[in-house]
């Protein structure tokens, strides 16, 4: 499935997946009870068993939006550009990045939505290797 509806499945099964894993990965351990100490927990323990490294630069703007950047996203060190001109090929390799990150957008919600904070994810590729997710708490600011 392409374009919107293959954006939801994507996010959908990311979601599934990051439920799955929070629930693994803090059965025992004590509940959180502070926003930042899920976030933290993402940035730090989560990112590391995941996506092997830490997330390297963490920003809010302390009304319930975070922008978690990774310079070097594992998942798209390998993309390549391929097309019959370097242009065509850079157009191609944006837009399926553009795609790469609706999976880990799902996992990082639904481990953060079973972790007691209800949000939407959004990736940004647009700096390859590096990705951008945003992290809107739900009631938060536009």
């Amino acid at each position: 499935a392409r374009g919107e509806e293959g954006r939801r499945t994507m996010e959908a099964m990311g979601f599934q997946v990051g439920t799955q894993l929070a629930e693994r990965y803090t059965k025992d351990r004590p509940r959180f009870t502070e926003q930042t100490e899920v976030i933290l927990f993402l940035c730090k323990e989560f990112w590391l068993d995941v996506f092997k490294k830490r997330v390297d630069n963490l920003k809010t703007n302390n009304r319930g939006v975070y922008v978690l950047q990774d310079n070097a996203f594992r998942w798209m060190r390998n993309l390549h550009a391929i097309g019959s001109t370097q242009e065509t090929g850079n157009v191609a390799r944006r837009e399926y990045a553009a795609s790469c990150t609706y999976f880990p957008s799902g996992i990082i919600q639904g481990l953060l939505v079973n972790l007691g904070l209800p949000c939407t994810v959004t990736g940004d590729a647009g700096n390859l290797p590096g990705c951008t997710y945003t992290v809107r708490l739900k009631g938060s600011a536009p």
